[in-house]
Order: structure tokens, then sequence, then C-alpha cells
């Protein structure tokens, strides 16, 4: 009797506990998007507001009292997904030796196209008409490319015109992006493992003629 009278006392302050969170603009705001983007990974589709809404816990009506309009709602979650991917990221050193350097380069980036693929497919057809979620994702570019180009500093140095358009930096991003990794995994019908393979040959390849020792640079573990 007295475990039944506690229990029932606990279920009501932990409904209490919801209904205070749900009441917190911070918490509801963070709910919306995480909402969105748990939605768009399940079914590689954009939800509707109801559906938002629902998974949040939140009334339809409470989506826009908290987002302006459609698209503030996508660029709050396309930031909250590259918190999501870039938290893949870990210290590699440009001092180690090439090949090793492509290894730890394929492991991370693996991980974070894995996470960013479904986001990544809806942003892309949403960003011709939306300036803000446009920019999120030039931002996520940009940051994918300025590890790549200092992760290979010394061998970009080595390389006349590495930087330039069209260069060697050009290439090894081509290479690289969540783009080929897409195609590969995607269109090839590849696996994580078979794609990191195809992409780290490409990288050996490049960085291997422009050292001018292609022969040195071992395969890639795959494992």
């Amino acid at each position: 009797m007295g475990d039944t009278e506690t229990g029932g006392g606990d279920a009501a302050e932990a409904g209490a506990g919801a209904r205070r969170r749900r009441r917190d603009p911070e918490w509801t705001y963070a709910a919306l998007v995480d909402a969105l983007l748990e939605l768009i990974s399940e079914s590689g589709r954009e939800p509707t507001r109801k559906a938002i809404a629902e998974r949040a816990g939140v009334s339809e009506r409470t989506v826009f009292v908290h987002f302006a309009d459609r698209e503030a709602l996508y660029v709050a979650a396309a930031r909250r997904q590259a918190e999501r991917w870039r938290a893949h990221a870990e210290p590699v050193s440009p001092a180690w030796e090439t090949a090793r350097k492509v290894r730890a380069l394929l492991t991370q980036r693996g991980r974070m196209y894995e996470v960013m693929t479904p986001i990544r497919r809806i942003g892309l057809g949403l960003e011709a008409d939306s300036p803000g979620l446009r920019g999120v994702m030039a931002e996520g570019d940009a940051w994918l490319r300025a590890g790549l180009a200092e992760l290979f500093a010394p061998e970009l140095a080595g390389e006349p015109g590495a930087r330039r358009a069209g260069g060697l930096l050009d290439a090894l991003e081509a290479a690289s992006s969540w783009a080929a990794w897409d195609h590969l995994r995607a269109r090839r019908g590849l696996d994580e493992a078979a794609a990191r393979a195809a992409i780290g040959r490409t990288l050996r390849a490049l960085l291997g003629v422009a050292a001018g020792r292609a022969a040195e640079l071992p395969e890639a573990s795959t494992s």
C-alpha cells in the first residue's frame, strides 16, 4: 500500500516535471530541433509540422511560436546537426607520415558523413530557396576544407600552386568530399570499408604524385 502511494507520488512528480520542462522556452526549442533531425534521419523525408510537434511532445502551434518560419527551424536544425558531425573530429598531427594521416582522415570523415547523410540530402534540396540554410552548409564545407589544408600542409607546401584554383587542395577536397562518399555508398552500393578504401586510394595517389614518391605510400587499412 505504502509502495503504491509512493509510486503514484513519483509519477505525479515526474509528470509535473515534464510539464515544467515543456513550459521552458529553451527546452521546447531544443526538443523541436531534435525532433526534426530525428524524423529526417528515420525517414529521409521532410516531416510535417504536426509530426515534429508530436515527436517533441508539444502542440502543433508551438512550432512557430519558437521559430518565425520554416527556414528558421531548418537553419537551427542545420546548426545542431553540424555540432553532431563535428563531434567526431579528433586531433590528427600534420607531422604524421602521409599514409597515417590518410587513414585517420578516412576514419573521421566516414563517421562524420554517415551522421551527415540523411540531413544533408534534404538540405541540398532546400538550400536554393533558403539563404540561411545555404550559409550553414557553406560554413560546414569551409570547415572541412580548412581541416584538409591544415592536415596536409606539409604536402601542399611541396606542390607548386597547390592552393590555387584547380590545384592539389581542390583535388583533395573533391576526392574526400561528402559527395564522393555518398556516391560510393548510395549509387555504387559500397559498404563503409569499401568506400574508405576507394577514397583512400585516390588520396594516396594524389599525395604520392605531389610528393614524387607514390610507391612509398602503402594501402591504407580499412579496419
